[in-house]
């Protein structure tokens, strides 16, 4: 299992996103996966157990303009649509899972698999969530 390196300062969300705004339940940074861990709140999917590993979506953005976003901040989450802001070991038509550590994205199923996307190109993640083996 190899993971996808993240450039969180060149995280952007492109043209045709589905974007919506929570609270973060912990410290986050840009481009990794998340999971709704209380009411509008969400927190690093980890692929290890059936809670966790319910990706709905990926950070891109701070609501203070911060290069990331401290927890009990707001921050905005693509839950379908185009990312950029990747680089080692993303590819073109490849799915990609939340790993086994916690806010991870990975070329391989965690524990419990959760595909975050397909990748649209060496950069460009698709963004959309589908909970394949929760059981």
């Amino acid at each position: 299992m190899a993971d996808v390196t993240v450039v969180a300062a060149d995280v952007r969300p492109l043209g045709g996103c589905i974007i919506r705004r929570f609270t973060a339940g912990e410290a986050l940074t840009f481009g990794i996966p998340v999971y709704l861990s209380a009411a509008n709140t969400v927190s690093k999917a980890d692929g290890s157990a059936v809670a966790t590993a319910c990706c709905i979506g990926v950070v891109v953005a701070g609501a203070l303009g911060n290069s990331s976003v401290a927890s009990g901040e707001e921050c905005d989450v693509v839950v379908f649509g185009p990312v950029a802001g990747y680089s080692t070991n993303m590819a073109f038509g490849s799915k990609f899972y939340v790993d086994d550590d916690a806010g991870i994205i990975a070329d391989a199923a965690g524990t419990k698999s959760t595909i975050i996307g397909v990748g649209l190109s060496g950069a460009v993640l698709l963004v959309n969530p589908q909970y394949v083996g929760l059981a």
